[in-house]
């Protein structure tokens, strides 16, 4: 947090309105005391109130929690640079990382793949890590498969500006985001997508993305939740909607998904993919009514953090180290409530 404590001053004294302790705690509605001694070290700055330093002072989330300014813009400063744009999804997923570093938490460090390696014989390796850390079939709850085999944190985000996943490393901190849905199918592929973008050494910094969207790492993806050898040993003419409604909730992706890998696999989609026209849900859900209240069903559909950084916000909370502002917004809940 000392890092952090030197950038909100620099970017107090750099800034045009020459802003004082006493503007900046009412600009951000920050108790003066409490502002002066986050200053001086007394006191960790939460993320919600690194977030609205970010506005006012003008600097980016990101290098306010990371130091690493971003290439368009010095020092962080909005507006600095041609083609400067301010990124509020990047800010939003770099939320966590100020909220591990408010407690004092860092996370383990994904070991990159062999290079070279190729998606599927990449994803095969990291299918049954996957597999011996859950216990079982990893597609039954890919967020906890993740963070038991590596590490690092799933996030599930409900509210915030439209994304779908990323992932994002720092120096002392790793872990994937995911916007939340009820389109579990859809969430999974694009968890699995990131991971492979941090195994494959493609991850993005925090509060940094490119718009080029990585083909290895789509592949691995499809790979991992869709293993060639297993797509090849159907009959695909002889699927069934029943069948391929089975097949779908198994694998936990979603028919588009799979039609997409049979045609890089080039193998025929069969006449029950084709005539898929009602979606996923509505095929999953027609074939089992009850499949809407499976727990694989309503994974991403709340707000999801990890558990050890959830109990030390509630062990800083007791001390009264932390606010709780931050626990509040992962979990979109009132901080009242908690």
């Amino acid at each position: 947090m000392e890092g952090i404590r030197l950038r909100v001053q620099d970017a107090m004294q750099s800034h045009n309105d020459g802003l004082t302790q006493a503007k900046m705690a009412r600009a951000i509605g920050m108790g003066r005391d409490a502002l002066s001694r986050s200053l001086s070290g007394q006191r960790n700055f939460s993320a919600t109130e690194l977030a609205k330093l970010s506005k006012v002072l003008e600097v980016s989330l990101s290098w306010l929690v990371t130091g690493d300014p971003r290439p368009e813009g010095p020092n962080g400063r909005v507006g600095q640079g041609e083609g400067w744009k301010h990124d509020s999804v990047a800010e939003t997923v770099a939320f966590p990382a100020g909220a591990y570093r408010e407690v004092g938490l860092s996370t383990g460090t994904v070991p990159q793949l062999e290079p070279g390696l190729g998606p599927e014989e990449g994803a095969a390796a990291v299918a049954t890590l996957l597999n011996a850390a859950l216990g079982q079939d990893f597609v039954h709850d890919l967020p906890a498969a993740i963070e038991r085999a590596y590490g690092i944190g799933v996030f599930v985000a409900a509210e915030g500006p439209a994304f779908d996943a990323r992932a994002m490393r720092s120096r002392d901190v790793t872990y994937i985001m995911v916007r939340g849905t009820g389109a579990w199918y859809q969430a999974n592929l694009v968890l699995a997508r990131e991971l492979g973008a941090l195994l494959g050494g493609r991850h993005e910094d925090i509060g940094i993305r490119t718009q080029a969207e990585d083909g290895w790492a789509r592949d691995f993806a499809l790979s991992l939740l869709l293993p060639a050898a297993r797509v090849r040993s159907i009959d695909w003419n002889r699927q069934t909607p029943r069948g391929l409604a089975g097949f779908l909730w198994e694998s936990g992706v979603s028919a588009k998904a799979l039609a997409h890998r049979l045609d890089v696999l080039g193998i025929g989609r069969g006449p029950a993919l084709v005539h898929a026209d009602e979606g996923t849900l509505q095929l999953l859900v027609w074939q089992d009514p009850e499949c809407l209240s499976h727990h694989r069903a309503r994974a991403y559909r709340a707000p999801r953090i990890p558990a050890d950084l959830f109990g030390a916000h509630l062990f800083g909370m007791r001390r009264g180290v932390v606010d709780g502002s931050s626990l509040a917004w992962m979990l979109d809940t009132p901080l009242s409530e908690l």
